[in-house]
């Protein structure tokens, strides 16, 4: 009887240079997700068969070509992605780079050792890496906002991982004697490059962002769960002043949202897709009520002892000048609204 495996193997020809390869992916029905975190990083996974347990899904999420080194997901190499010309120009881009032998692309490429059926850690951020440099390789308007916001995140759960996880080192290139140098030799050509998940989260950050300000507004749900993803980002990198006011975006949006399909709805017009908007409205502004006080909480404490020493540095000032000038100096609202009171308490006694 033939050992049971995870993986189905699939010969694919690169949509680039049109060479056969094969490619790998897990089958979705052996395992499920065990312990989701915040930012929808999977920390553990649960395996029908516990033999399996070892392996990481996600390591497998990037696809790559031995021959011109392009990255990307399996639906891209299986032609269900409908970037149209986008793709064509990464193209003509990849393959002029892909042949120059002391490339990024050739360099990188030539380290990703999907040749085993369990790729190791070291090979999956390579890959995705590769998948992010290619993209970045077109202008900022042609670029596909979504999968490059994406591929940073992942990356940077996969950093999250080999630090957890702290598994020896393997396909490190001959003359390095870490990922984290080899890395390093990319700099003067990748200067942003993220070598660590705290530099991956803020470029995710950058980039989801990016998703927001390209956004027609035409799906609101779409948008307050990027902005979900983005607070979840902010505070995974304890920058919690930022998403306290994203946290008010969301009330906002959802609130616009929830009145929007209400009206919809008592008109009769797409009365289901509505009613659904409106249920998804209002767990969207609970959630938002519930993490406000929780974040405005936070943040106060992180921010009081400063805004005391520059509240001291005021001299003679009445409650209103120093919220005003605790606003100058970009402390949080919740912070200058509290000292305000606080300030205009002591004054009357």
């Amino acid at each position: 009887m033939a050992r049971e495996t995870p993986f189905v193997p699939v010969r694919v020809k690169c949509p680039f240079c049109e060479i056969d390869s094969i490619q790998r992916y897990i089958k979705s029905r052996m395992y499920q997700p065990d312990s989701v975190e915040e930012d929808t990083h999977v920390a553990d996974y649960k395996w029908e068969n516990p033999e399996f347990a070892h392996i990481r899904p996600n390591f497998y999420h990037i696809w790559h070509c031995p021959t011109c080194h392009f990255c990307d997901e399996k639906e891209t190499f299986r032609g269900e992605d409908k970037s149209g010309g986008k793709l064509e120009l990464i193209k003509e881009k990849l393959l002029i780079h892909s042949r120059m032998p002391n490339s990024l692309i050739a360099r990188m490429g030539s380290a990703i050792d999907f040749s085993q059926d369990e790729y190791s850690i070291e090979s999956a951020i390579l890959a995705h890496l590769l998948a992010i440099h290619e993209q970045e390789l077109l202008s900022p308007n042609m670029r596909q906002h979504p999968k490059l916001a994406r591929f940073y995140l992942r990356v940077a759960w996969l950093y999250r991982e080999k630090t957890a996880l702290n598994p020896p080192e393997k396909n490190i290139p001959a003359g390095f004697g870490s990922l984290a140098e080899f890395l390093e030799s990319f700099r003067t050509e990748w200067p942003d490059l993220p070598a660590r998940e705290e530099p991956a989260l803020d470029t995710a950050l950058i980039r989801y962002q990016d998703i927001l300000n390209y956004s027609s507004g035409a799906d609101p749900k779409y948008d307050i769960n990027i902005m979900n993803l983005l607070i979840a980002i902010l505070r995974r990198n304890n920058k919690n002043a930022e998403a306290l006011k994203l946290v008010r975006s969301v009330f906002s949006a959802a609130t616009k949202a929830r009145q929007s399909a209400r009206a919809a709805v008592q008109k009769g017009v797409n009365v289901s897709q509505n009613q659904n908007l409106l249920n998804f409205a209002a767990g969207a502004i609970e959630k938002a009520t519930e993490l406000s006080e929780k974040l405005g909480e936070i943040v106060f404490n992180e921010e009081l002892p400063a805004a005391r020493e520059a509240v001291m540095k005021m001299g003679p000032v009445d409650a209103k000048t120093v919220v005003d000038k605790l606003r100058e100096l970009k402390f949080a609202d919740i912070t200058c609204r509290r000292l305000g009171k606080m300030f205009e308490k002591q004054a009357r006694r």
